[in-house]
């Protein structure tokens, strides 16, 4: 069963990798997708260093990063109130993702791949400000 969920959450963890739409060359060829990201990626860091992925991949990763929470907001908002039938699940749902995003951005992704605490930080923003901007206008 942990492989399941393993398998799952690394399908959705290399998404932005597979979806990469900006084109490389590679050895004469003009690639997309996994490759071309991974080969901008190697670019990023023999130009500005380990952990370093320069603004254009930090962007593009963090917009996926919105994406995502975007879509959580989402799926927990139907989940609570067509599920489990109280708007306070949501709170709770959120609130447990902000928990869980902490976990993964500051003690699994260094732990892992290396992550720097920066970037930790920025994809921890990027997930947790759209939620608690909804929470905020919710609650108001």
């Amino acid at each position: 069963m942990q492989e399941f969920f393993r398998k799952i959450y690394d399908f959705f963890e290399t998404l932005p990798d597979r979806l990469y739409p900006f084109a490389s060359e590679i050895e004469g060829r003009w690639v997309r997708g996994r490759r071309s990201y991974l080969h901008a990626l190697n670019h990023a860091v023999l130009t500005y260093g380990p952990h370093r992925f320069g603004y254009k991949l930090t962007v593009y990763r963090a917009t996926f990063h919105f994406l995502g929470a975007v879509l959580f907001i989402i799926f927990a908002a139907l989940i609570s109130q067509k599920l489990l039938g109280s708007e306070a699940a949501l709170y709770v749902l959120l609130g447990a993702a902000i928990v869980a995003l902490f976990l993964q951005e500051f003690h699994f992704h260094p732990k892992r791949y290396g992550q720097s605490r920066q970037k930790g930080v920025i994809d921890w923003l990027t997930w947790v400000i759209p939620m608690v901007v909804y929470i905020s206008i919710h609650t108001l």
